[in-house]
């Protein structure tokens, strides 16, 4: 699937550029990527470069809210005071002073009027040949 001319990498780190879509858009790029199951969708923090899917959200115990929206990290205990205990991401989130870099055009629903949120950018697609499970088991 092409990816469109405005999505870059920038020179100081593993984000990509500014991207303006609908749910939809979104949804149907994810699918094509991953695949119709929406636990193998993946999203990477524009801060860390962590990526993180549904399944890695739930299996920590977040709500679906969270997915794409903050780092795993967050979730994992980067905000943890005085010391942060996450073992992977950081504590970046899409909707803070520093949004995005991807906007999504939600659709106007039960009487509300369309609407936009910030996300992460879309992983790249998983590749067997390269990436290797978490847990170091051989790839499926």
């Amino acid at each position: 699937m092409a990816v469109p001319d405005d999505t870059q990498t920038q020179a100081d780190g593993p984000t990509s550029g500014f991207r303006s879509l609908t749910q939809a858009e979104l949804m149907a790029e994810a699918t094509a990527r991953f695949g119709q199951d929406y636990l193998a969708w993946a999203f990477t923090c524009p801060a860390c470069g962590d990526t993180a899917t549904f399944q890695d959200f739930k299996d920590a115990g977040a709500t679906a809210d969270r997915v794409g929206q903050e780092c795993i990290g967050r979730t994992l205990g980067a905000l943890t005071k005085p010391e942060p205990t996450h073992t992977r991401g950081c504590d970046w989130a899409a909707y803070g002073l520093f949004r995005g870099p991807w906007k999504v055009t939600l659709p106007a629903a039960d009487g509300k009027p369309e609407r936009e949120m910030w996300c992460f950018p879309l992983a790249d697609p998983p590749d067997p040949a390269r990436d290797v499970p978490r847990d170091g088991s051989p790839s499926r």
